[in-house]
């Protein structure tokens, strides 16, 4: 497990400031949420930590190791998008297995990767199943197993629960959080919704206007916001916790 450290990252769009010098420290293992509304420049981060996108200033280090230059290909970082990014073409099976056959992994490995991550998201049987036939928690494991078959060293989600229906979205909520604890994989999701962060994070990170406004975890957050932007970007969550607590 490695930790990841970003360390004053700023990115304009044109006149734009995107990103506005930005620090964020993840624990090795940690499930960290970035939380804010749209615009604010979640997805952004994301896609520099991915080396999507270059950053103007600052710096990104994974462990001990500066990534902020490396391409894409080798900073063993995986990433699912909101829409999962499943191929309509190809099964459960085939999905999971593309990130390793474009490695070139052995058959035989690959097979028992695969067959591996089906048990542990629990899609055994379903390995045939095209990405139209699932529903939108079975399509979320799919690519959540095609992320971890290569063994990354740091998994971006973003907006995990944006297709998620309101149903299911506690139990997804429950089974993300289990599968991350099992794997073990440094963990940093982004989320607009404050009632999925608090409940899904070990740590939470606001986000506004391009910079990280506080960090700590969600109780700490609740009991003493930083300031009134704090405030009103965690309201519904600020409001229940103080009527619980009196």
């Amino acid at each position: 497990m490695r930790s990841l450290s970003v360390q004053g990252v700023s990115k304009y769009f044109g006149n734009v400031k995107a990103l506005d010098g930005v620090d964020l420290f993840v624990k090795p293992g940690e499930l960290m949420v970035i939380m804010g509304p749209s615009g604010c420049g979640k997805t952004t981060l994301l896609l520099v930590i991915l080396g999507a996108l270059k950053p103007d200033k600052g710096s990104i280090l994974l462990g001990d190791e500066d990534i902020t230059n490396l391409p894409i290909e080798e900073r063993n970082i995986s990433y699912v998008p909101q829409d999962f990014g499943l191929f309509p073409h190809l099964n459960v099976y085939e999905n999971i297995a593309f990130g390793l056959k474009v490695k070139g992994y052995p058959r035989s490995e690959i097979d028992k990767i695969v067959r591996s991550l089906l048990e542990i998201v629990g899609l055994e049987g379903l390995e045939k199943r095209k990405p139209r036939e699932l529903s939108g928690g079975q399509k979320q494991r799919v690519a959540l197993a095609r992320a971890l078959a290569i063994k990354p060293s740091l998994l971006l989600l973003d907006e995990p629960l944006s297709n998620i229906d309101e149903m299911t979205k506690s139990e997804v909520i429950s089974n993300l959080k289990d599968l991350q604890r099992k794997i073990g994989v440094t963990t940093l999701c982004v989320m607009h919704n404050p009632e999925d962060a608090f409940k899904f994070g070990d740590r939470i990170a606001i986000m506004y206007s391009g910079k990280i406004m506080q960090c700590g975890e969600p109780e700490e957050i609740l009991r003493e916001p930083k300031n009134d932007i704090v405030k009103r970007l965690i309201a519904p969550m600020y409001i229940l916790w103080n009527w619980n607590k009196s």
